[in-house]
């Protein structure tokens, strides 16, 4: 079931004064005099109730605004924008529109576009937070504000509805797949991300390595920023670094795009002088002569899940008990990874 925003009259019950009064003490206005103890008994109501100022004028309590705040850090990166098709789908059949907006992965960005969220009286919220989301998204907790957490998990102790993409078996579906086309030098580029869950990607490449004989320190691993000049330095430290490598898997797309760039520049033929398979199925990988092994981690069914999610909460007639759900990863052969 919805949670439901305090109103002045809420606060001003709490308080045993009138709306008027609230609104005065709230807006901290000096035109007319309010006594201190009823300035404290206002202030105290107003923080038991979670009372956040509205700046929609239509906000009455148990009043939708068909309203819903999607939250994403990276609109370059392709994965969000099918994941925002995906929920925008969702929400047209239930009536809704969306609010979109890009954190940047920038945590005060973040809770700053809760605030004016907030202030809108939106109701639901898919956000894929940022290394602080377990604190930004407090009050939204607090306020029993439906919201589905998606891709990355945060750090709190009580449960949260959560939807992710298959971030190990992912990756593990990758590296058997190149494992079984003979690899075994495999350079693995990444991103050291502090973000619940991503870190699986390169768990699982280990992991798989190593059941496959190849102990960790001849594992090759690279990890740096989500960019594609970090894809590029880092592809071009891997092999310089090891020349034997046969293969590069790039656990994000982005990075990818970086490194497969500066692999054409430097005249490598992938696929036949270099393996390349690629974690996310953005349209570069399969567009003009490209044919890159990849796995679609299914970004707008990942957001189809989240908002199915979010309507289930907002529409429940009672409380929902937290759940999660994961979107399925699909592999897609190409002819960037060769037979050895």
């Amino acid at each position: 079931m919805s949670g439901q925003y305090a109103t002045l009259k809420d606060v001003a019950e709490r308080a045993g004064t009138t709306a008027a009064t609230v609104s005065y003490v709230l807006n901290g206005s000096k035109k007319r005099y309010i006594s201190e103890d009823m300035r404290r008994r206002v202030e105290e109501a107003a923080k038991e109730l979670n009372y956040v100022k509205s700046s929609a004028a239509s906000s009455l309590k148990g009043k939708k605004r068909k309203i819903i705040a999607v939250l994403v850090p990276q609109f370059e990166n392709q994965f969000f924008t099918q994941l925002v098709l995906g929920v925008e789908r969702v929400a047209d059949q239930y009536g809704y529109i969306l609010s979109i907006c890009n954190t940047f992965d920038d945590p005060q960005r973040e809770l700053e576009i809760i605030n004016r969220m907030q202030a809108q009286r939106v109701d639901g919220y898919i956000i894929t937070p940022s290394r602080e989301g377990g604190r930004n998204t407090r009050q939204i907790r607090k306020i029993g504000v439906p919201m589905v957490v998606v891709d990355r998990s945060i750090d709190i102790r009580t449960p949260y509805f959560f939807v992710s993409v298959q971030n190990y078996e992912s990756t593990h579906m990758a590296v058997e797949y190149l494992l079984k086309k003979g690899h075994r030098r495999i350079a693995f580029i990444g991103w050291k991300a502090d973000f619940g869950g991503l870190e699986l990607r390169e768990q699982a490449y280990r992991k798989l390595l190593s059941q496959y004989g190849i102990p960790e320190k001849e594992q090759i691993v690279y990890n740096g920023e989500f960019t594609e000049k970090s894809g590029e330095d880092l592809t071009r430290q891997a092999l310089e670094e090891h020349p034997d490598a046969t293969a590069v898997l790039y656990a994000y797309n982005v990075q990818a795009r970086g490194g497969v760039d500066y692999l054409a520049r430097q005249g490598i033929q992938i696929g036949r002088e270099l393996s390349v398979f690629v974690i996310g199925a953005p349209d570069w990988v399969n567009t003009g002569n490209n044919h890159f092994a990849c796995v679609d981690l299914n970004g707008r069914g990942l957001g189809t899940i989240a908002a199915e999610t979010l309507f289930d909460i907002i529409d429940h007639d009672g409380a929902v008990v937290p759940y999660q759900k994961h979107q399925v990863s699909t592999l897609l052969e190409g002819d960037s990874v060769c037979q050895i």
